[in-house]
């Protein structure tokens, strides 16, 4: 009987050690594949009449007001006034009210006096590929 304990001992030392050993296999962090979309996105097109009304942070969307025509269903990126610095990446839905566009928040944390403006056609086909919509059956 102690036989048989002193072996499932050894053999669980030796499972729990061989657990942190060097050959072990470890997944890339799906964090890590974010880093190569922060960077710097071209922009197009600024969006000059477009202003954020309000962000709901829990959900991670924001309500826009536009008064001029604005693309649905595109990616746009927010940015303070008068700086290039990206604070956040958003997509517009496919639908509007009006004046009043709902946007996702992809990335970043946006404010409400940010610009925003529209990320270009090359960037935009990278962000498609990386962000894909979910198809419900």
């Amino acid at each position: 009987m102690k036989l048989n304990l002193t072996y499932f001992l050894l053999l669980t030392v030796i499972l729990l050690t061989s657990c942190n050993s060097s050959k072990s296999v470890r997944l890339k962090d799906s964090s890590d594949s974010k880093k190569g979309i922060q960077s710097v996105l071209e922009i197009s097109k600024q969006i000059e009449t477009a202003s954020i009304v309000h962000i709901d942070k829990e959900q991670r969307v924001i309500t826009i007001r536009c008064t001029c025509p604005m693309e649905h269903g595109g990616y746009y990126i927010t940015h303070p006034e008068f700086s290039d610095k990206q604070n956040s990446l958003i997509k517009v839905y496919d639908s509007s009210y009006e004046s009043i566009f709902i946007a996702d928040i992809l990335e970043g944390t946006p404010k409400i006096t940010d610009s925003i403006s529209r990320v270009s056609e090359e960037r935009s086909k990278e962000l498609d590929a990386y962000y894909t919509e979910a198809t419900i059956d």
